[in-house]
């Protein structure tokens, strides 16, 4: 595990409510100490409410004593009527201090969480994101960590709160009248038996439309960005029959935690109203018998209030505790993913950069039984220049993935001027190259962001140099505002255009090893001459990789490799290898069949 990665991410997975919300709890880390805070205001604002009663029950008793003396002591009802005042102050401004410091917890809480989703992130292996839904993902660090930021600390807070005020009810019921008390906890205790059983039974309903609103991101995501292509096809039908059919099952799992959620207060509703019958039918006769008094009588419904009252708010926090704990435990499922190994350790480095890359009996596969690259061995020299080509899915952009280390090799080495990768870290290995990758990607942000990215020493005269030798500069200046244009969704780019930042912001870097994968598969041919040519200013003197598909781009390369399931079937010049009559000639022949 990387160094400061929280306690709790090697634990095994929560498998029930109270387990998560405990790890959730733990998470909190130092915002912690606002929900114990919240947790004694409410403890202050609670005692208060629960002494309010006494002092009512001395109010009524005064009353109805002067009813039948003529005569009510005015000196009882102003001193309890003073101590009610400064009690409802105290229950006010402890609640609101409550309501102030709790929520900030979780609001810190998201944006911790949301910090160290993204962290990890960069810390888990591409052949395991490359596994994961983007939707999905989406949905763990928006819609889940926005519930957690939401309810996670009121919960917790609401929770201990509420428990505390009903055993405080309940306490104060039994020291005023215990055959009073016992008729009204009866119920309530019957009620709050049927909601442990409904939270029971209701948790999957919860983790179900968490799942399910995943799904919908992904499909969402997946259809805005190919809906070109299911127009084309005409294949809108079966779009819209996947999303009716993730839209039902969201459907059908929100509208049952829905009804779960009102279920619950409704219960609680019926047990507060029964309560009331009770105390007030039950209250009266033990008047008539002389055993209690009026002012038990109405301290009794106050505290019958207070006593189902919780359970209304408790019944609401389980409902709410339920949704961030289905949430918890898919951040918390994410969290606990596998890892890069820790390179804290490593020190090697290439102090002084040649270009002498060795692959030796280096052996790969993206899944384990399915090897992509067998026994390859490759010494490039410095300054040369490597093609490397053959059919699709033959391994090609594979070769740059594993000299980058995005992901790690089954078996074999590969070194640079003679220090195994494998001993670097991470970020000083690819500090030696600049890479044009197959996919164009740019980011929100100016141009002139794009094209320095990772490189903030670069200036914008050089970055307006390299824009104007690969012809990037004419469609920048028509953009509103030239390099500081933002690159987002209402500026429309061109595939090629996209493709010409990417080599501008290679050869911008300037390191001393250059991968091109397809790096002018977009690009006109007209534009193609111009980029080259200022291509090869970036690959001079330096050990150049080139992943091509069209084989005429490639006639001036030092060497020529010809990878066919995973291995170097041919391997020469340009000349050599058309020459030979094997396997190149044939993909040569039919790049250009029918041409003169």
């Amino acid at each position: 595990m990387p160094p400061g990665a929280p306690h709790w991410a090697t634990s095994e997975k929560p498998k029930n409510l109270w387990r998560t919300l405990w790890t959730l709890f733990l998470y909190i880390g130092e915002y912690k100490w606002h929900i114990i805070g919240g947790i004694l205001f409410s403890i202050v604002a609670s005692l208060a409410l629960l002494l309010a009663p006494q002092y009512l029950s001395q109010v009524t008793n005064a009353i109805a004593s002067g009813i039948d003396t003529g005569e009510i002591d005015m000196g009882i009802v102003t001193e309890a009527g003073i101590a009610l005042v400064a009690l409802y102050l105290v229950n006010m401004l402890f609640s609101t201090l409550q309501n102030y410091i709790v929520p900030s917890a979780s609001e810190r809480n998201g944006n911790t969480m949301r910090r160290d989703l993204a962290s990890k992130m960069f810390r888990i292996p591409l052949r395991i994101l490359d596994r994961m839904s983007t939707g999905d993902v989406m949905s763990r660090f928006t819609n889940d960590t926005d519930t957690i930021r939401t309810q996670s600390a009121e919960c917790i807070c609401d929770a201990f709160t509420a428990i505390m005020m009903m055993v405080g009810s309940m306490v104060m019921m039994l020291i005023t009248n215990t055959d009073l008390a016992l008729i009204s906890i009866v119920p309530v205790a019957i009620g709050f038996v049927m909601i442990l059983g409904i939270v029971k039974s209701s948790q999957s309903y919860f983790i179900s439309q968490a799942r399910s609103l995943g799904q919908m991101n992904a499909l969402v995501e997946e259809l805005y960005y190919g809906m070109d292509v299911v127009n084309t096809y005409n294949d809108r039908d079966r779009a819209m029959e996947r999303f009716e059919e993730i839209n039902e099952s969201l459907y059908k799992s929100a509208f049952r935690t829905r009804f779960v959620s009102s279920l619950m207060p409704r219960i609680m509703d019926f047990i507060m109203n029964l309560g009331y019958v009770l105390v007030c039918v039950f209250g009266s006769m033990m008047i008539l018998e002389g055993r209690i008094d009026f002012g038990i009588l109405v301290a009794f419904i106050v505290y019958v209030k207070q006593f189902v009252n919780p359970l209304l708010r408790l019944s609401d926090t389980i409902a709410s505790m339920q949704s961030v704990a289905a949430s918890a435990e898919r951040v918390f499922d994410f969290m606990r993913t596998e890892e890069m190994e820790d390179e804290s350790e490593k020190t090697a480095t290439v102090p002084s950069v040649e270009g002498h890359v060795s692959f030796e009996h280096v052996c790969f596969s993206y899944v384990k039984g399915s090897p992509v690259i067998h026994d390859l061995n490759l010494e490039v020299m410095p300054g040369q220049k490597v093609a490397i080509v053959g059919p699709t899915g033959a391994g090609k952009s594979t070769i740059a993935n594993i000299l980058m280390r995005f992901y790690e090799l089954d078996s074999g080495k590969i070194s640079v001027d003679g220090v195994n990768i494998a001993d670097m870290r991470r970020e000083e290995l690819r500090k030696l190259f600049c890479m044009v990758p197959q996919e164009s990607w740019t980011f929100s942000s100016s141009v002139k962001d794009n094209i320095a990215l990772g490189n903030d020493g670069v200036s914008e005269e050089r970055m307006r140099e390299v824009c104007e030798a690969i012809g990037a500069s004419q469609f920048i200046e028509t953009l509103d505002k030239g390099y500081d244009t933002v690159l987002n969704e209402s500026v429309q780019l061109s595939i090629g255009q996209r493709q010409l930042l990417m080599i501008a912001r290679a050869m911008a870097r300037d390191a001393p090893l250059l991968i091109l994968d397809e790096a002018t598969s977009s690009v006109d041919t007209n534009l193609e001459k111009k980029v080259e040519a200022a291509m090869d200013q970036l690959i001079k003197d330096k050990a150049s990789f080139i992943i091509a598909h069209r084989l005429s781009t490639i006639k001036d390369a030092d060497v020529i490799l010809v990878v066919k399931d995973g291995r170097i079937e041919e391997k020469g010049t340009f000349e050599e290898l058309l020459s030979a009559n094997g396997f190149f000639k044939t993909l040569y022949d039919s790049q250009f069949e029918g041409c003169d």
